[in-house]
């Protein structure tokens, strides 16, 4: 018979990943330590424990419980902080009683860094473990024409030899920049930078003539300021652990500008890179050699927001120059999760995932298009005095999720309205409020794509969804879902945007060069 199949979370892990590589070999506290499992009670009857060390699952399921892990430590004092290195699904419970500390609640860590040494003891130590896996019955092959076969069941075991877990002492020559450096929002007179380091830290700042510098931390966040528009400025990061003590990381030294007083200028437009990093590294890349003033990114940037992992693999790291050189605007996807990093990485306008800026002529609005845009309500409201207000030339609006679409996320109802809500509420409510106030544009993502929609008498709507994700055709409703696509092309992309005094224009690319698409907007007459 054939075994059951085993997905467990407490499976071996693979090699590190970048995110997980630390600056140098660290002491594994675990290694010797004597290790015990102990599963729930429901699981308990499911189980043979013929040792404490193994158990044995007679029945499919969802299985939880503890790992103990006892360790002996002669010198706590020579570690400057630890690192727990574990499977992303296995839950720290405590160390010698008290709570495991996480750099940020919610998020799921493969390598939870930053952990206080002050947390070990001299002599003996204990680390407890929260375990889930689940056990599945596997169903054998038979021939064709047979009847189908039943699930087999066999009983499986879990070793605390599979669970691969490593508490990591940490010197001070494990301090590194994890992440960044990462622009995000600018201005005439100011630019801001994020950054996060292996160990809580001092980060130094050096940037025309100035010095910013950091309260200890794992994230890093700066404002520099008394700057002229328009104008390139160096800036590098510096990291220590103690004030004025030595300096032990450092990045390379990069350059951005200022946002511009007035036209001409050029501005960018991308969305949608998760799961794929070596095509968002392409795209990435070829934003960053344009050179535009900023880049406004809309959503959908990892697979999953919430593993913190996942922002250094599929997002930070293939594209480096990008977030270090260029003023930076997200707009939060579905694929975010709402995730706590998102607004302590990213620095915005008013520090929220909806926004406005007005940079020279062109008024920028991002939204977190998942919220309540109905009609009446206080984000619409919001929006619409926003517009009222604008003496902007040019208004663009940015969200993750369209009005209108021909790919999957398009779907309609029995009454033939968009499935989704915020697809709905950009329909219905978003865009009307944008052809009273004369936008030139909503800029969305989503669906995987490109896409140029042109409703009569409206507002341009425009798919930038081609920043590395799994592209996507059209659905086969599509005629009934967008009737307005003038343009579609399933290929990796970005928008660049002229903006002078009469006419913005813009022009869609992929990473090699290629024109995909070209639309000009006259300015928007003084209202």
């Amino acid at each position: 018979m054939a075994p059951i199949k085993i997905l467990s979370i407490l499976c071996i892990l693979s090699a590190a990943s970048p995110s997980d590589v630390l600056a140098t070999t660290p002491v594994d506290l675990l290694a010797g330590g004597t290790r015990e499992l102990s599963a729930d009670k429901r699981a308990a009857g499911n189980t043979e424990s013929p040792r404490k060390d193994v158990l044995v699952f007679k029945k499919a399921g969802k299985y939880s419980g503890e790992m103990r892990i006892q360790f002996t430590v002669e010198d706590p004092a020579q570690f400057t902080a630890l690192a727990l290195r574990k499977s992303s699904s296995i839950r720290p419970v405590s160390l010698n009683g008290k709570p495991i500390p996480l750099p940020l609640e919610g998020m799921s860590y493969k390598t939870i860094p930053g952990i206080p040494a002050s947390l070990l003891a001299p002599g003996t130590n204990e680390l407890l473990l929260a375990w889930t896996q689940t056990v599945k019955s596997s169903t054998p092959k038979v021939e064709e024409g047979a009847p189908p076969a039943k699930p087999v069941m066999r009983p499986a075991k879990l070793s605390v030899a599979k669970v691969d877990v490593q508490l990591l002492g940490q010197t001070p020559s494990a301090l590194a920049f994890q992440t960044g450096p990462i622009l995000g929002h600018a201005g005439e007179t100011f630019f801001t930078v994020s950054c996060r380091t292996t160990l809580p830290a001092e980060v130094v700042l050096n940037c025309n003539g100035q010095t910013y510098i950091s309260a200890p931390a794992l994230i890093h966040t700066f404002k520099i300021e008394g700057l002229k528009p328009a104008t390139a400025y160096s800036y590098s990061l510096q990291a220590r652990l103690a004030p004025n003590g030595k300096f032990i990381a450092s990045t390379p030294g990069y350059s951005t500008r200022t946002l511009p007083r007035r036209e001409p200028f050029v501005f960018a437009a991308l969305g949608d890179s998760r799961t794929r990093p070596k095509e968002w590294a392409k795209v990435g890349d070829a934003v960053a050699k344009a050179k535009p003033a900023f880049s406004v990114f809309v959503g959908d940037m990892v697979t999953a927001g919430r593993s913190d992992y996942q922002w250094d693999e599929q997002y930070f790291g293939p594209a480096k120059n990008y977030f270090a050189t260029l003023p930076y605007y997200p707009i939060i996807g579905n694929h975010e999760q709402n995730a706590p990093l998102f607004l302590e990485i990213f620095q915005t306008p008013g520090g929220e995932t909806t926004w406005s800026q007005t940079v020279g002529p062109v008024l920028l609005i991002g939204i977190d298009g998942s919220k309540d845009f109905s009609k009446g309500g206080a984000k619409t409201k919001w929006m619409e005095d926003l517009l009222a207000k604008s003496k902007a030339k040019y208004i663009f609006l940015f969200s993750h999720y369209p009005a209108w679409t021909s790919g999957g996320h398009g779907g309609l109802t029995e009454q033939g309205f968009p499935r989704e809500r915020p697809i709905h509420e950009a329909q219905t409510i978003l865009m009307p409020l944008l052809k009273k106030y004369n936008a030139a544009a909503m800029i969305a993502g989503h669906d995987h794509f490109y896409e140029r929609s042109e409703p009569t008498n409206g507002v341009t709507m425009i798919i930038s969804g081609g920043a590395g994700a799994p592209l996507r055709s059209k659905a086969k409703t599509a005629e009934q879902q967008n009737p307005h696509s003038k343009v579609f092309a399933s290929q990796l992309h970005y928008c660049l945007f002229s903006v002078t005094a009469e006419t913005c224009t813009m022009k869609v690319l992929t990473p090699e060069g290629e024109i995909i698409d070209t639309r000009q907007w006259p300015a928007r007459a003084a209202e």
